[in-house]
């Protein structure tokens, strides 16, 4: 891409004085005013003509001959900068000063309109993400002061006023439940009740109360900085369209001066074979109408701007690519693996029922089955712990606690104790009665014996069911599930959906391998997980899509996508998106590519003037960036 522009001003100053400049030249001298002044000064008319164009063509021109003198130091000596520096030094050689001067300044003004448009993308991220406050009002010891956001510490408590932004990633305090205007994040504009031990994230605001929060971790850390960082990291990371490109147009320059050459050299060298007069400036004429309309402006501002602009239309979504690389992966996608727990349900389990084994009191099967989980957030024992607190049983004190596959082993009692799976159960040689049950089921062990199972049912996501319907409408051949959990659990969720299959009762080294021989089958596979557990299979897909997990390192490092919040809907939006700006790239190439052409091949029969070959490359370029523009802002 172009980068002249980058190094000066962003306003139009320079190219609207050259305009006028242009504009009271062509006057003076087709109404005959010029001519009046000269013969009165005794000035020849070509001189004065000249140096007023001159005048007119300097202020755009000098930068762009810096910036082509620039890069003939770096070593790039065929490119756009000496393609429009030698089109305009040949314009005025045969006397066209007008369209000289229309060459250079049209393409610095459509090179600065492209730098103009790219960083309204870039205000517009800024904006949507929304603008963290400077400052944060700490309270310590009772009394409040304000400090800098980037010298807060872990651990401190903040006070935030209904309207503010909370500055950094921090758990709500208090005794009820608050609403927050989470847009920032997730693009949904309905806000969203936190409950007391919650973690909020960076960029929240509090609806209509006043709320102390703890901060968790260090201003960089933040998920709003993170979600900054991801976005200057994703402008900088190419597609494979965007590379191409780049490497088409190393060699299209040369062949470009090369073909113009030949359109002035091969005339002549065929009169003077024939022993005919040869018409150089007709000829030059063509040949620079050739070489005009032949820059690659269009592509090279076009291509990078409509990934650039669909980055942006996506971070107001919620939806964070974090290259443009993978708006091409998405949009090729023909295969869409789900991670069950926390992804397609909402990872809120309850006790459905207690089964204890016959003799077996049904609190002292959810007590062992607690006092082993006493440590653990999985969202399985969360829901045993609270039930155990709930019904007001007392914990026995578990030691040696151990986290190992499918499950927890541990010792209460000085005797042997595990929850988990049937799978854990048959490793530890323990068995287990049959259970026709579809809810996910926790054997619990003691003393080498089976006491029991809690079963707990998990909520399927009530948006689930209509994205994998969607998906199969975008053409998604094949919509599949990747779980831990039972087969029964994951079966009764594969139906309520749609699902196209599932396969229950994995490890992540197994969803790892699993997605890993979909990719070497051919298939284009995005995976979407919770980007904890599931970051080896993540990593092993085409795309790895993280959901709802902003804030964690193990999201940002393992996906290519992540997706503020939980809501699977955004997932079609994601593909939907990616292809609309593949759409958008073939339109406008066609179309510069076409107008390119039909003035280039006019031009060389001498019906194309160089005014055309002006409109063939700045305004086809205008018209590709308003287009662009227009197609991906919703």
């Amino acid at each position: 891409m172009c980068k002249h522009c980058h190094n000066r001003h962003s306003t139009f100053r320079v190219e609207i004085f050259s305009a006028l400049l242009l504009v009271i030249t062509l006057i003076l001298e087709h109404t005959g005013i010029l001519s009046r002044v000269c013969e009165n000064c005794g000035i020849s008319l070509d001189v004065a003509v000249i140096v007023l164009y001159l005048v007119a063509i300097i202020p755009v021109g000098l930068p762009i001959v810096k910036e082509m003198v620039e890069s003939w130091f770096k070593g790039s000596v065929m490119n756009e900068f000496t393609l429009m520096v030698a089109a305009a030094a040949g314009a005025f050689v045969i006397g066209e000063y007008p369209e000289g001067v229309a060459v250079l300044l049209f393409y610095s003004f459509g090179e600065k309109l492209e730098d103009k448009a790219s960083d309204d993308v870039k205000h517009r991220i800024k904006a949507l993400l929304g603008k963290l406050p400077d400052e944060a009002t700490v309270k310590e010891n009772g009394k409040l002061r304000k400090v800098n956001p980037e010298d807060l510490k872990p651990g401190t408590v903040l006070v935030v006023k209904p309207g503010e932004r909370l500055a950094i990633d921090a758990t709500l305090l208090g005794n009820h439940d608050v609403e927050f205007d989470t847009s920032a994040i997730t693009g949904e504009s309905v806000p969203r009740a936190y409950k007391p031990g919650e973690e909020l994230s960076s960029g929240m605001i509090p609806v209509d109360q006043a709320i102390e929060a703890r901060t968790l971790r260090a201003f960089s850390d933040s998920s709003m900085s993170r979600i900054m960082k991801m976005i200057e990291d994703a402008q900088s990371s190419k597609s494979p369209t965007e590379n191409l490109l780049r490497r088409i147009t190393k060699w299209y320059t040369p062949a470009v001066f090369i073909l113009a050459l030949l359109v002035f050299f091969v005339p002549w060298i065929f009169n003077a074979v024939s022993g005919e007069p040869f018409e150089w400036m007709k000829w030059l004429r063509r040949s620079l109408v050739f070489l005009v309309c032949s820059c690659p402006c269009a592509l090279v501002v076009s291509i990078p701007l409509s990934y650039f602009a669909s980055l942006g239309n996506a971070s107001r979504r919620g939806l964070l690519f974090k290259g443009s690389k993978y708006v091409d992966g998405m949009r090729d996608v023909d295969t869409v693996v789900f991670d069950k727990t926390g992804t397609l349900t909402t990872g809120k389990f309850h006790i459905a029922s207690i089964a204890p084994a016959k003799g077996i009191d049904r609190n002292q099967v959810l007590a062992i089955a607690a006092a082993l989980d006493a440590e653990s957030n999985h969202p399985l024992a969360e829901a045993i712990i609270a039930q155990a607190k709930a019904d007001g049983l007392k914990e026995p004190e578990a030691s040696e606690v151990k986290t190992v596959s499918h499950g927890l082993t541990g010792i209460i009692g000085g005797k042997e104790s595990a929850a988990g799976s049937r799978t854990l159960m048959q490793r530890l040689n323990i068995e287990v009665p049959d259970s026709n049950s579809d809810a996910t089921e926790i054997c619990v062990a003691f003393d080498g014996k089976y006491i029991g199972s809690i079963y707990l049912l998990d909520t399927v996501k009530p948006e689930a069911a209509d994205a994998v319907r969607r998906l199969h409408n975008l053409g998604i051949k094949s919509v599949e599930i990747l779980s831990g959990d039972r087969e029964k659990a994951v079966e009764r969720v594969a139906k309520e959906i749609g699902a196209d299959s599932f396969h229950p009762s994995l490890l992540p080294a197994d969803k790892k391998h699993m997605i890993s021989v979909l990719v070497q089958q051919g298939h284009k596979v995005a995976f979407v997980g919770d980007g904890i557990n599931d970051a080896p299979a993540i990593a092993a897909a085409n795309v790895g899509v993280a959901m709802g997990t902003l804030g964690t390192d193990i999201a940002m490092q393992s996906s290519d996508v992540v997706i503020a919040g939980d809501n699977l809907e955004k997932l079609p939006e994601a593909i939907t998106l990616a292809r609309k700006v593949r759409r958008v790239v073939i339109e406008n190439v066609s179309f510069a590519i076409g107008v390119k052409a039909l003035v280039m091949t006019l031009g060389a029969f001498g019906i194309a003037s160089l005014w055309a070959a002006v409109f063939a490359d700045t305004g086809v370029t205008l018209l590709t960036i308003l287009w662009t523009l227009l197609r991906l802002r919703k």
